[in-house]
């Protein structure tokens, strides 16, 4: 096991939390938990003009729902100017910086770098080699006094004594540039893990014209974060074996970055999905109608009267049928609605059919002479009524079904009536007689 390990994850707030950077986030978790070691948080906010509070909290919460937690930090890089400036010194004191003034941005600091071939040995990718002859001078710190990027995370990295830097490949052009930083104020070389970029299904680079790509975006969709973190640990890595469903736990005991992948992986909502169906069916009851309450209610429904060992028996009931948590609403709106639409073309194939006014009739005349709306009476009930017509009890329980939720598809007959309670069934079976039948 790797001693001394302490990775960094440093997000830019000037947007939302992606995949990627999730991603990323995840894999300097698991890294660090793997090997006792120390992950640091570090808010790059030294874009003044992008970076905005909302951006940062927007992050902060994203990875407290992922539950990926952090050992030191936040620390915010505009409230370190004073050590960048320390470092901007130092690099002017040994000729390895100027000064150029600019009339218009004012006077900034220019680093200049030394013609010589560097390699590294990247975790990923093994050997890299740069030619630092094909590198420009450049700025390290801006006019108005803030540092550039390369140069704030140099300083950061290497005062915070960041052992390993794991982060997305695209930040390889970065790396020559930022090893002749790390040389000239004689910090100790970090080993670098470029992870690939995630790709999306159509194997161009993930963006949003694929669909929701924020952590925010999936919350909002309902997915559960234990379904994201299972996901994206699989982009790119891989356990060893066939394994798709891990705990926390088991990542950090399975993870090394010699299994992860240098090709970049292939975002796939079907698979996706189908993770969180499953991850949904496992929860348990209390837990799964606890996390529904935030989406009925931004359907428009005040959860303040729902009864718990209702709305556990209901999510129960649905679970095997919603692949999200937002998808709950669309199968159970009309367990919470007082008006519901009508498939149309369910109510001709079911409702207006011969004999089925009278039987909808005396299935109300029945239920409604019930004391208890209970499972058993409701179906000692309906099967009374389809012995009484001579009739199997398909022909009764489809147009029923038609009748209270609008459509041809439900959970069983029997709980769905039990769940909907005596009066909203009663007034469903009349409004359907008076509208079909």
């Amino acid at each position: 096991m790797t001693k001394n390990v302490k990775v960094r994850f440093p997000p830019s707030p000037t947007g939302f939390l992606h995949i990627g950077g999730a991603r990323t986030a995840l894999y300097n978790w698991l890294f660090a938990r793997h090997h006792n070691g120390k992950l640091v948080l570090r808010i790059e906010d030294t874009d003044q003009v992008r970076s905005t509070n909302e951006a940062t909290q927007s992050i902060l919460e994203s990875l407290q729902w992922l539950g990926l937690d952090w050992d030191e930090g936040p620390y915010y890089q505009s409230q370190r100017l004073a050590i960048y400036q320390e470092s901007v010194e130092k690099l002017l004191k040994q000729g390895d910086a100027t000064y150029i003034d600019d009339p218009e941005k004012g006077r900034a600091v220019r680093f200049k770098v030394k013609d010589v071939v560097t390699d590294i040995e990247d975790l990923i990718h093994g050997k890299i080699k740069f030619d630092t002859a094909l590198i420009e001078d450049f700025i390290i710190q801006k006019g108005d006094g803030f540092p550039t990027y390369n140069f704030a995370c140099v300083v950061d990295d290497g005062l915070m004594e960041i052992s390993h830097i794991i982060r997305g490949d695209d930040h390889i052009s970065n790396t020559p540039r930022q090893i002749a930083l790390y040389h000239a104020l004689g910090f100790d070389l970090p080993k670098f893990a470029h992870i690939p970029m995630i790709l999306g299904e159509d194997g161009t680079r993930l963006s949003k014209r694929h669909g929701a790509t924020s952590a925010v975006e999936y919350r909002e969709k309902g997915y559960l974060p234990e379904a994201i973190i299972n996901f994206i640990a699989l982009l790119g890595w891989s356990p060893g074996n066939d394994q798709e469903f891990m705990t926390k736990q088991e990542m950090i005991e399975k993870f090394s970055l010699k299994r992860v992948n240098k090709s970049s992986a292939r975002f796939d909502t079907v698979k996706l999905d189908w993770m969180n169906s499953k991850y949904i069916r496992e929860l348990p009851a209390e837990k799964l109608a606890s996390s529904l309450h935030y989406f009925i209610e931004k359907a428009g429904f005040d959860t303040n009267h729902l009864s718990d060992a209702w709305l556990q028996k209901l999510a129960e009931l649905y679970k095997e049928r919603f692949k999200t948590l937002s998808e709950f609403m669309i199968q159970t709106y009309p367990f919470f609605s007082n008006e519901i639409e009508y498939d149309n073309k369910a109510v001709e194939k079911f409702l207006k059919k011969d004999g089925v006014s009278s039987l909808i009739s005396n299935t109300h005349a029945e239920l409604k002479e019930l004391k208890t709306f209970s499972i058993k009476e409701i179906e000692d009930c309906l099967r009374k009524v389809t012995t009484h017509q001579g009739i199997g009890f398909g022909k009764l329980a489809q147009p029923l079904r038609v009748a209270i939720v609008g459509k041809s598809a439900s959970a069983g007959i029997f709980e769905t009536l039990e769940l909907l309670g005596k009066e909203k069934s009663l007034n469903r079976l009349e409004y359907a007689m008076k509208a079909f039948l």
